[in-house]
Formats: structure tokens, sequence, C-alpha cells
């Protein structure tokens, strides 16, 4: 009997330590140079070492002594041993994207949304390109307009087209077959798939400052006044890594120093989420001094420089840097607004072109309100590229959520994607926060969200002041 008690609490245990079987595997990238064990110990033989970004499919966990193991799968040669759980990088967020579920229940008020074309919110693509030109068309409003539909924004396609260099007949606000050559151009010469498509994407680049002309696929007119002319990435098999970038002087003046934005993407060379899709360090205090060394205090007209930097604490592979203010010998700072930052992007994963969705920052009575209540989820957001990349939509990916909360009780589930709530789009850094802050004690409005490819909708209520968060 006690063999029989000691067996069953084995299977017990041993079943506690295999989450991600009961799932189905789980898929994970080494962030660094780790050993691999014959066993879950680091006292066991080590059998080779896993080198940043190698892919590894999770077969069983494990705690030895307090500390987390995997038995893990080589996903290159199929080869099995055990990795410390701290050394992969789980891609949660994909596996939440892609795994199907249980459909709405119309009992709990969720109904699918049958035209999308009732809720124009949805119309906000998050493409936004902060190069996008003085008096083009409001970026967060890019939808599909097909072959023979109607919309203002035609007229302006065709005006850019042309000054672009690109030939499009006819008139009026008809997107017509003859727009399908001109756009295949515009495609080729810009880098973009050749399919003809009137696409968010499309007009996000055709309405930038840096789409190209037909002659040579270059911009019209660039005008950066300090700007980034290359870059680079180096990674470290002990999760450092180098980025280097080369900054131009065309300001006119000598330059002393300057302030750059910079993102972090966290790929191996491949569009997926590790919870966060990038770190941001942003230099938001003063600006800074090009160097510390004595050499060189002054950047003159024309002359460039090459910064390198040393990242300890982040494993990523891919980068995006721009020049948020600069400061010359004369004693002028010039900031440079947001909407109007030139993005260079290096490395792997990171689409030259892709912009982050900008978002304002909250003001602190909508800070105040948005903290007065909650909806009881945790997430992510999703933004366009990686939409696209799964098949999804951008928004706000709930990966988990408390029972009996304002969220559950509207029907969501952990796994969906919210789109909207009320008239606030979800998309961006902050844009729940502001959603929330929208609303009134009380009010009731409608939440869209994006679930096994189908978009649905459903009711919530702001609770009373009463409610405990």
């Amino acid at each position: 009997m006690k063999k029989l008690i000691a067996l069953f609490l084995s299977l017990c245990l041993l079943l506690a330590a295999l989450p991600a079987l009961a799932d189905g595997p789980q898929i994970g990238y080494v962030n660094g140079e780790t050993k691999v064990y014959m066993d879950a110990s680091d006292k066991a033989m080590v059998d080779g070492v896993a080198s940043l970004g190698t892919q590894v499919r999770i077969e069983e966990e494990t705690l030895t002594d307090g500390v987390g193991w995997y038995r893990v799968t080589f996903l290159s040669n199929e080869k099995t041993g055990w990795v410390l759980a701290d050394d992969v990088d789980l891609v949660i967020a994909k596996k939440a994207i892609t795994a199907r579920q249980a459909e709405p229940s119309a009992a709990g008020g969720v109904i699918a949304v049958a035209d999308e074309s009732a809720f124009p919110v949805l119309r906000a693509s998050g493409i936004v390109d902060p190069d996008t030109l003085p008096g083009a068309p409001d970026p967060s409003m890019y939808s599909l307009i097909e072959v023979g539909q109607t919309s203002e924004t035609v007229q302006q396609i065709r005006a850019r087209l042309k000054a672009l260099g690109y030939s499009v007949e006819g008139s009026g606000k008809k997107l017509t077959k003859e727009y399908t050559a001109a756009i295949k151009q515009f495609q080729k010469q810009n880098g973009m798939a050749q399919d003809g498509v009137c696409s968010p994407e499309f007009q996000a680049k055709l309405f930038s400052a840096n789409a190209g002309t037909k002659k040579n696929g270059a911009p019209l007119a660039k005008e950066d006044p300090l700007i980034i002319t290359k870059g680079s990435v180096k990674t470290s098999n002990k999760g450092e890594g180098i980025i280097s970038f080369t900054v131009k002087n065309k300001t006119g003046e000598k330059v002393d120093a300057f302030d750059f934005d910079m993102r972090l993407y966290s790929t191996y060379g491949e569009r997926f989420l590790l919870g966060s899709l990038s770190d941001k360090i942003t230099i938001m205090d003063e600006i800074k001094v090009f160097n510390a060394s004595e050499e060189r205090k002054t950047l003159s007209k024309n002359q460039e420089m090459t910064l390198s930097m040393t990242m300890g604490d982040y494993y990523f592979a891919g980068c995006m840097v721009a020049i948020m203010a600069y400061h010359t010998e004369s004693g002028h700072t010039v900031r440079i607004p947001e909407d109007q930052r030139h993005w260079y992007a290096f490395g792997k994963g990171v689409t030259a072109g892709y912009q982050p969705v900008l978002i304002t920052d909250l003001t602190e009575e909508e800070q105040r309100l948005a903290a007065a209540w909650t909806l009881g989820i945790s997430g992510v957001y999703v933004d366009p590229e990686i939409a696209k990349f799964y098949n999804a939509r951008e928004g706000y990916l709930v990966t988990s959520m408390e029972p009996g909360s304002l969220a559950d009780a509207a029907g969501l589930k952990a796994g969906d994607i919210l789109l909207a709530i009320g008239d606030v789009r979800i998309f961006g850094d902050g844009s729940l926060d502001r959603a929330k802050a929208s609303m009134a004690e009380g009010q009731t409005v409608t939440v869209l969200f994006y679930r096994n490819g189908k978009v649905w909708q459903t009711q919530l209520t702001w609770p009373s002041s009463t409610f405990s968060i």
C-alpha cells in the first residue's frame, strides 16, 4: 500500500512539473551562452554549450534545490538536454495569439461583429510613420481601399503618386484599376510586396517624407539637420552587445551635444514577443555630450562621428535610433517633435520603415482616472508588425485575468486581443489607460476584441465608486 501511495505521489509531482506539456510543447530561445547538462543539476555532466538565440522546444520542467530547469530539444538537430530555466525566453505571447479558444457564448452578452464598418474606430490601423507629410490624411484612419471603392483619400493618393513621378490616370474619388499598376511600381521602388493593393501599409509609406520616387527610389527630399547615416549591432555570447551608429551634422553650425531615443528588439532575427516587444531607452533629463573624450567636443559642419555603446543586461539583435534634440556651440537647443523624428533601423528582425505607434503621454488627470478602477487583466501590446506576422489584429493581448473581474464578467478571456473600448482605439503603449480614463462612472460602452480570427463585441460598465480595486 505504501508503495502505491508513493507511486501516486510521484506521478502527481511529475504532472505538476509538466505544465508546458499539458498545453502542448512550448517554444523558447536561449538568451545567452549556456551550458547543456545531462540532468537537471549544475553538478551533472555537461553535454555541450548552446549559443545565444538557439531555438528550443520545452519538453519538461522541474525544480532542483529551488532552481528551475528545462529539458529541451534543440530544433536544429533534435538533440535533448537540460538547461537552466532562466537561460530560456519563452514565446508566451506567440502561443496566446495562435491558440484556439472556445467561441464566446451569446448568453454572456458577447456577439460577433458582422460588419466592421459600423465601428469607425476599428479603421485606425496603428501604422503610423513619424515622417508623415503635413496635410496628409490622418494616419490613424488608414484603411483598405479596394478597386471600385470610393474614398476621400483617393484624390490625395493620386496627387502624391504623381508628385513622386508615378503615372496614374483618372479623376474623382473612385479607386479604379489604373491605380493598380502605379501602386505596384511604387511598392517595387520602396521595397514592399508588389501586390498592387491600396492597403494601410501602402498609404503610410506613400504619405511619408521617406517615400521613394519612380526614378531611383530615393525620397524627393529629406531635410534632417542631424542625421544617422549607418548603424550596426554585434551580439555577445555573454548576453551583452555593442551598438554603433554614425551621426552626421547638417545643421550648418557646430554641434556639441545631442540626445537620442533608442529601442532594442529582442528578436534573434525573428519577429515574436517575449512578453514585451522592446526595451525603450530614452535619455530625457538633459542633452548628453557626445563622449567623455577631451579630443573632440564639437561636431563641425558636415562632419561625422560614430558612437559605440556596450549594452549589458539586454538580449537583443536589432535596434532603432532617432535623434531627439541637439545643442549648438552658439548655445541654441533644438528639440525635435516626436512626430517629426526620423528613425534608423538596423540589425536582425527590425523592418526598415516600421515605426512604433506614437501615443501622446497621458495627462495627470488621465492617469488619475485610469488608476481609479481596474479591468482585472494583464498583458502586452501587439503592434502592427507582430499582428501581421501572426495574422492577428493589433491591440492589447490579454495574457492573464482575475476570476470575477470586470473583464471576466464581460466575457473576455486570456488570449483575446482588445481592439477598442468605446471610441478609443487600443494600440500602442498607454492607449488602454487612455480608454479607461475616457469613461465616466457608471457609463456602459462597447468593447471590441479579436478571437479566433473574428471580431466580437461585448458591453462593459465602469463600476461605481464603491467598487473595490
